[in-house]
């Protein structure tokens, strides 16, 4: 045998054995379909997280082996990736998740295999409802009914500054813009605004015509919409080209389409963030350093810094933990206070469920200007006033 073949068997076994004692974690995201833009930006923040874990030691003093699946933004595909993580890569802990309708497919296999849901997707509360009993589904993410009083907070103050009342409401047909509608309405009543039309679409479609003709034959202060990236620029479009007089749209999805604060349809349309890159903390600094170093640039999507986080907490759980233990995982991670990019993240009750991360404190109402994201609200982290009405 030659000394470059005894070489590359010694390299051959030390492979192996890395690969034969590294710990699995799956993550379930959509790197394809109406929610890509936010599942790109998850797979970049759980890959520098993956570097830093290993870097640090790994998890319980083996590698840490990242498993990633795309769900296809589509609940039909979700289920059959997930079965197979957990049957054929026998995956026990799983981070990720985004789409509503994806994780809600997932609930009943995740609970027939006894799964560790780390998850930090899925706002709408029949999720939360589908999970109540289960006792190894952390989630991160705030619930629809957290991001909502945030929102509302904003539009109550342009009803008391800019006499904005009367809203327009559109929502994508699925479980993350539909559940909880006309609770969303009748919370705007009560505020005291006038819900002048309430409508469905279908997220992906493109053809928003008819929604945009109802909503010019009626006064629209605030045309608030929640569905996917994929529907904001034809939607823009569509309220542009039809010449809708309105004070401003605000849009409520994951992720904004890649450079969409550059497209001048873009300039005054108002969103929500858990996060940007100019936040102050060391956590927030330490990532963003991190994140230029890997990938040459910085994200405007706060699903990075939180998938970035989602992972490194699981993986610091189970290394306090000392175990792959579930139980033993899950009273660490409830137990723990995590700085993080987005604030400090500890777990306690939402209205369901047992062990809910971020409840909607650190969102900020923000505004395309100039090509850029610009803090509007609250009032307190506000860069600039907000631009009502828009261009």
């Amino acid at each position: 045998m030659t000394p470059n073949h005894k070489k590359h068997l010694m390299l051959l076994g030390i492979a192996l054995l890395s690969s034969a004692s590294a710990v699995k974690i799956g993550a379930l995201i959509p790197l394809t379909g109406a929610s890509s833009v936010s599942g790109q930006a998850q797979k970049n923040g759980l890959m520098l997280a993956l570097d830093e874990i290993n870097k640090a030691g790994g998890v319980l003093g083996q590698p840490l082996e990242l498993v990633i699946e795309d769900d296809q933004s589509n609940p039909a595909k979700a289920v059959p990736a997930f079965t197979k993580m957990v049957t054929v890569d026998k995956i026990e802990f799983m981070v990720g998740g985004l789409g509503s309708s994806t994780t809600l497919a997932i609930t009943g296999p995740a609970k027939q295999y006894n799964t560790f849901m780390a998850w930090s997707g899925a706002a709408s509360p029949l999720v939360e409802d589908a999970m109540k009993d289960y006792p190894y589904f952390f989630h991160y993410h705030p619930w629809a009914y957290y991001n909502f009083e945030a929102i509302l907070g904003f539009f109550k103050n342009l009803k008391g500054n800019k006499k904005a009342k009367n809203i327009a409401i559109a929502y994508e047909d699925g479980p993350f813009g539909s559940t909880g509608i006309q609770d969303t309405v009748n919370a705007f009543k009560k505020a005291g605004f006038n819900v002048v039309l309430t409508e469905a679409f279908k997220a992906g479609s493109g053809n928003f015509a008819p929604l945009v003709n109802k909503a010019k034959t009626q006064k629209v202060d605030i045309f608030y919409w929640v569905g996917y990236d994929v529907d904001a620029l034809p939607l823009m479009q569509q309220i542009k080209e039809s010449g809708l007089d309105v004070g401003i749209v605000y849009g409520a999805p994951p992720s904004w389409p890649v450079n969409f604060e550059k497209n001048k349809l873009a300039q005054g349309v108002a969103s929500l963030t858990m996060w940007t890159p100019e936040l102050p903390s060391t956590a927030s600094k330490n990532f963003v350093k991190a994140y230029k170093a890997k990938y040459g640039n910085i994200t405007d999507e706060y699903f990075a810094p939180l998938a970035y986080l989602n992972l490194k907490t699981l993986a610091e759980a189970i290394n306090k933990a000392g175990s792959l233990n579930k139980d033993k995982v899950a009273e660490v991670m409830a137990k723990s206070t995590f700085d993080t990019p987005l604030g400090k993240l500890n777990f306690s009750p939402s209205q369901k469920i047992k062990y809910q991360g971020f409840k909607g404190s650190n969102w900020v109402t923000f505004q395309f200007r100039d090509e850029k994201r610009i803090p509007v609200f609250p009032l307190k982290v506000a860069k600039k006033t907000v631009l009502y009405p828009m261009p």
